[in-house]
């Protein structure tokens, strides 16, 4: 099945903020080789995931053009710059080379380990500030500016 991309029209059937044509462009010019050895099928699918995981892990300032109507998040009503809105494609792209190779996203515990005592030796863990997920820096920074209130605890505050 081909690849769904959103046009910013707020397509009911979008899967991903950027082709594969347009994510083999970039990712060549950062130097991502392991994309470039992947078959056609296996980035199509990488997209989809990183697109989701934008989806599903930010809160973006405004509001989806088409409400409900749209499958993705973008494209939104709060003034972004004109489409293709380059730090959400360039998110995605990140996002997706890391997809090829491992989860993006990673199953919690109920309970978190808190000591783990291997022979004469002890270790204690802290609980994770994130509930255990994985943290892409560099995606939380292309898309700071899209966020509402930052990302990472930040908030952004106004007067009226």
């Amino acid at each position: 099945m081909s690849l769904i991309v959103e046009d910013n029209t707020g397509l009911a059937n979008a899967e991903s903020y950027i082709s594969v044509a347009d994510a083999d462009v970039y990712l060549a010019n950062m130097g991502r080789t392991s994309w470039a050895a992947a078959t056609t099928a296996a980035k199509e699918i990488a997209l989809r995931k990183a697109t989701q995981y934008i989806d599903t892990a930010y809160s973006f300032r405004g509001a989806r053009v088409r409400g409900d109507l749209q499958a993705l998040e973008f494209p939104r009503d709060s003034g972004y710059e004109e489409w293709p809105v380059k730090r959400l494609r360039d998110a995605c792209c990140e996002l997706a080379v890391i997809a090829l190779g491992e989860e993006l996203v990673v199953a919690n515990e109920d309970r978190p380990v808190t000591q783990e005592t291997v022979g004469p030796l002890s270790v204690t863990y802290g609980a994770s500030r994130f509930s255990g997920q994985k943290r892409f820096v560099h995606v939380d920074r292309l898309l700071r500016p899209l966020t509402r209130g930052g990302v990472g605890g930040s908030l952004r505050l106004e007067r009226a």
